[in-house]
């Protein structure tokens, strides 16, 4: 999806910050050799940097072209502290990359008094997730101060190449700008 939406394996110069990174990603965005490409996670050694989404202290303001975090903000509790650091983070210009499982059939879903693995297993379908992201899942996005444009896998890519990149077919691609 990487490539058909941004120019991150192609255009030179770049930075680019990648939040728990996916194999056929890093792939993609080391294949642009002018690119400076950082990975973090909050696990340490899993990428280049152990780094807190809401805490981002070892990155300067504006320091990024791209930042992504894909199915990451299901996972964080403060999300507003965390869109806060990576809009901290990014460049004036840059683009914030997005994705997160979707309910179709229900408005955003948290309770932050739910805080056994249990009772998130029960109430968000996985032990470490802390909210169900819901139809209005672009207002909340944009509440936040961004402008966002939505992608699908399956508007761009054949069947093989959704497989082949660890894809959901109907999962939706977030493409983030600052507001004016």
């Amino acid at each position: 999806m990487l490539k058909h939406f941004t120019d991150i394996a192609s255009r030179p110069g770049i930075s680019v910050l990648h939040f728990a990174p996916e194999r056929p990603n890093i792939k993609l965005i080391r294949s642009n050799t002018h690119c400076r490409y950082t990975t973090a996670d909050i696990k340490p050694g899993r990428a280049d940097c152990t780094a807190d989404i809401t805490n981002l202290f070892q990155f300067g303001n504006a320091s990024f072209d791209y930042v992504i975090a894909n199915h990451v903000l299901e996972h964080i509790p403060d999300i507003a502290q965390a869109f806060s650091e990576l809009k901290r983070v990014l460049k004036p210009d840059g683009k914030i990359i997005i994705s997160f499982p979707i309910c179709t059939d229900m408005k955003t879903y948290e309770d932050p008094s739910i805080t056994t693995p249990e009772g998130r297993l029960k109430a968000f379908g996985q032990r470490d997730h802390v909210r169900l992201f819901g139809t209005d899942y672009r207002e909340i996005v944009e509440g936040y101060g961004l402008d966002v444009k939505v992608h699908s896998p399956q508007e761009r890519l054949a069947p093989d190449e959704v497989e082949k990149y660890a894809l959901i077919p109907d999962d939706v691609m977030m493409i983030c700008t600052l507001k004016a």
